[in-house]
């Protein structure tokens, strides 16, 4: 089996998440517990990690292969998910943190606080798609 359909991806995701903590450093957040505990940032490690799938089977196998349409279907709906859907979650959130501010005092003690940015902006995404294959046509190449 060729590991390398399952190394370069990883390479890739790893390596985007580190991104998210140089991206961060310059907008001033940075915080290394990000990495583990929240989505969001520049650049979608999701995207990037799926897109490095989807361009190494088609720099191997095809552009128009069934393998590739597979892959790029996933990758989209992936991409799709990352703003639409947690978007969504991330609107649900903040009225919900509206709600609990005109709360008693202490009802709003017993009520969680929910973290607002869930999802990615279509930038971050972007930055993922063009990070996933840049470096994954460079890793295919060595």
């Amino acid at each position: 089996m060729d590991y390398s359909y399952i190394i370069i991806p990883i390479i890739v995701g790893i390596t985007s998440q580190a991104l998210k903590l140089f991206t961060d450093g310059i907008k001033g957040n940075f915080d290394i517990k990000n990495l583990f505990s929240s989505y969001g940032g520049m650049p979608s490690s999701h995207t990037a990690f799926s897109i490095s799938i989807a361009t190494l089977v088609g720099l191997r196998l095809g552009f128009d292969s069934a393998i590739f349409a597979v892959a790029l279907i996933f990758t989209v709906l992936i991409m799709r998910d990352a703003v639409a859907f947690r978007g969504i979650l991330g609107q649900q959130a903040q009225l919900f943190n509206q709600l609990v501010k005109k709360l008693p005092a202490s009802e709003k003690k017993q009520s969680p606080h929910f973290r607002e940015r869930m999802g990615h902006s279509v930038l971050e995404v972007l930055g993922g798609v063009v990070w996933g294959i840049g470096l994954t046509y460079f890793l295919n190449l060595l």
